[in-house]
């Protein structure tokens, strides 16, 4: 069996154990806890949405090659505000945005009165002041509020104000209940994140590491003279980084009272400076999420456990407000990503809300599809269905459910009577996807006179996911969706299923003479279109061939978990991502290729992205692959473990869920988990209610 050290034992120890493998380059207990005395207000969508502008606008800034398509929703220019107190209240609000009007209204008397302080035009963030209102019992104040540009109007309370129950319109659509946020003076949509400051060693002359990538600004010492920079993910790429033509990155440099810093926040691991003197050590600060209730795996394989350690930091380090796809190049949400993201956050982080903030402003696009791409469309229906298993919150699921299915309408339009998803290309599509705006993964080339199954699969488990989380939130869509998915299923068994291959084909109406279809194979099943036992020669197919990058990798790998593959799948993680383990910079790639320049892509010498959230699928993996640990209801409120350590002597993990870490820890035959209080662990002998602590011997 590999290993021989001792297991860590609590769940403190099994962070430990993974902290000391992982390149993150700060103390969690750095990190400082969001601010909490100040309660934020948004309109429906506003704060996710300013989110959104800010990333967006920024990633185009900062970047010398973004392709990110426009469509995305945008903040609302005016939202209102009412609140209607049940007893005389003093209410101390602050606004984020200009007061347009600000108004008292007595439901008694019908008598409306501005409020003294509250003036026409005023931004009341700009100096940190508190207004104050009375107001007596059964009256409403109503304000209105336009946003800063790119930004979003909000209000704010103390954090302990109770004084009613506020609603929000914005522009001309309904009155909603707000959107709470916790925070500080800020508006939170301009601080989503926490910063720390990390040291940059030096290693050469003029030449810093800092040990990971981070997303951040280099602290420069004050100089007579501008000093120049380059960073890079490589130390090839920070130096070579003044030459435009291989720059990814604009390194423009501005003063502050301090010294010097970059203009923009830089994603980067290595860093070159020039005119800066020569210090020991540069300070970065850099922008990191907090974290309530970390995940963790580890296992008597090092490499393996470094492996996790390195998906969850890949993970955290793209957790900016939303989830971006990498922190050097685009830093921007996609619905792809977000997908995968998703499993992985489960395990690694338990931070579900950046999960619904992602859903909520990628969903509420302008025109077109989700990022321009059809089948990212469908991912987004998809991840709504995985949160909802994995994080729970019906309360969000509730709240979007009505425009979830009008999403799913707007989609539905280019579905026949028989079912088959067929998209029209979109003037606003991504530019890189293929005709009909499907991009389905880097390196898939796809024929465009026939019907992908690949696309219908996705669009079969879309369908699926929409009904199940709108018939748990009790909304009539349901029915609708259920039936035009029994209507695809039909259809492809008809016309996808090669009986006498007993497998996938790539086209509608396929035969057995064409090439096997790797993605419309392990789709159907992650789909569920094999309601039993899955074919051998499915799982063949799955297992011999390979997907390109390591986002359809890791649903490549969940779909061989599926159908019991366990010790193939970790066979798999290792072989794959390994070696990007090993040749740095300490987080996982883009694409997972080792073959030449590792750190080429779209024809530019620097153009991959090492550090991708979308390479973090070995977070969700390994528990599931080597424990067994998986929700078996929403929320986790009912669980399944079953080890399988294959030459492992030991193996634990600690999960995060809404009620509290699951804790498993397997050591040769003695298998023992904590199970949290609201939770129950599946057993042949029974379920167990938690909290308790079981422990018991296989074999």
């Amino acid at each position: 069996m590999s290993g021989s050290a001792r297991s860590p034992r609590t769940a403190a120890e099994i962070r430990t154990w993974v902290r000391e493998r992982s390149p993150q380059p700060f103390e969690d207990a750095a990190i400082p806890h969001p601010p909490a005395h100040t309660t934020w207000m948004y309109g429906s969508g506003q704060y996710e949405l300013a989110v959104l502008h800010r990333l967006v606008e920024d990633g185009f800034a900062a970047n010398r090659h973004v392709h990110y398509p426009r469509n995305h929703g945008r903040t609302a220019e005016t939202t209102q505000f009412r609140v209607t107190v049940l007893d005389d209240a003093l209410i101390r609000i602050r606004v984020a945005g200009t007061v347009v009007s600000a108004q008292i209204h007595d439901e008694h008397t019908g008598i409306s009165s501005s409020v003294p302080g509250l003036l026409h035009g005023r931004s009341a963030h700009e100096d940190g002041s508190w207004f104050r209102a009375k107001i007596h019992a059964g009256a409403a104040l109503h304000l209105t509020i336009h946003a800063l540009p790119g930004q979003a109007a909000a209000v704010a309370v103390p954090a302990d104000d109770r004084a009613g129950h506020w609603l929000a319109r914005v522009e001309d659509g309904p009155w909603e209940s707000v959107r709470p946020r916790i925070g500080g003076m800020r508006p939170p949509h301009l601080a989503p994140t926490a910063e720390v400051v990390v040291p940059a060693v030096r290693i050469a002359v003029g030449r810093y590491d800092i040990g990971a990538p981070v997303l951040g600004r280099p602290l420069l010492p004050g100089t007579t003279t501008m000093p120049e920079i380059s960073t890079g993910e490589s130390i090839e790429e920070a130096l070579a980084g003044h030459d435009s033509d291989a720059s990814e990155t604009h390194h423009d440099v501005k003063s502050t009272p301090e010294g010097w810093t970059s203009v923009h926040q830089l994603g980067f691991r290595y860093l070159v400076v020039r005119g800066a003197g020569d210090p020991e050590t540069i300070p970065v600060l850099a922008s990191v999420a907090h974290v309530e209730q970390s995940g963790a795996f580890a296992c008597s394989d090092d490499r393996l456990t470094r492996i996790w350690a390195s998906a969850q930091y890949t993970l955290r380090s793209c957790m900016q407000g939303l989830m971006i796809d990498g922190i050097k190049r685009d830093r921007m949400p996609w619905a792809g990503d977000l997908a995968l993201s998703t499993l992985a956050n489960a395990y690694a982080l338990g931070e579900g809300g950046v999960i619904a903030d992602g859903l909520v402003a990628l969903g509420r696009v302008e025109s077109g599809y989700v990022n321009g791409i059809a089948d990212y469309s469908l991912w987004q229906v998809v991840t709504a269905r995985i949160r909802l298993r994995y994080f729970g919150d019906e309360s969000f699921a509730r709240a979007e459910a009505d425009r979830l299915d009008a999403f799913v309408a707007g989609l539905a339009q280019y579905a026949g009577q028989d079912g088959v998803f067929r998209p029209e290309l979109q003037e606003d599509a991504f530019r890189d996807a293929g005709p009909g705006s499907v991009f389905l993964d880097w390196g898939v080339t796809l024929d465009d006179d026939r019907d992908s199954v690949a696309l219908q699969m996705l669009w079969y488990w879309a369908l699926r996911s929409v009904a199940s989380v709108l018939e748990h939130c009790g909304h009539p869509g349901a029915r609708r969706w259920d039936a035009l998915a029994t209507t695809l299923h039909e259809t492809l068994r008809m016309r996808a299923w090669l009986p006498a291959t007993g497998r996938w084909a790539g086209y509608l109406d396929g035969d057995a003479s064409e090439r096997k279809a790797l993605y419309a194979n392990f789709l159907a099943v992650l789909a569920g279109m094999h309601d039993g036992e899955i074919p051998e020669t499915v799982v063949g197919i799955i297992a011999d061939d390979a997907s390109a990058t390591p986002f359809m990798t890791a649903f490549r790998l969940r779909a061989l978990l599926t159908a019991g593959r366990r010790g193939f799948v970790v066979d798999e993680v290792r072989r794959l991502w390994g070696p990007m383990l090993d040749l740095g910079p300490g987080t996982f790639w883009e694409e997972a290729s080792t073959e030449g320049d590792s750190h080429a892509m779209y024809g530019r010498p620097f153009g991959r992205s090492l550090c991708h959230a979308w390479a973090s699928g070995p977070a969700a993996i390994l528990p599931e692959a080597v424990l067994g640990v998986r929700p078996l209801d929403d929320a986790w409120r009912r669980f399944t473990v079953a080890p399988e350590l294959g030459n492992l002597a030991w193996a634990c993990a600690v999960v995060p869920t809404p009620q509290g870490c699951i804790v498993v820890r397997a050591e040769g035959s003695t298998i023992t988990v904590e199970v949290p209080d609201g939770t129950e662990l599946e057993r042949d002998e029974g379920p167990l209610r938690g909290p308790v602590t079981v422990a018991w011997t296989t074999g």
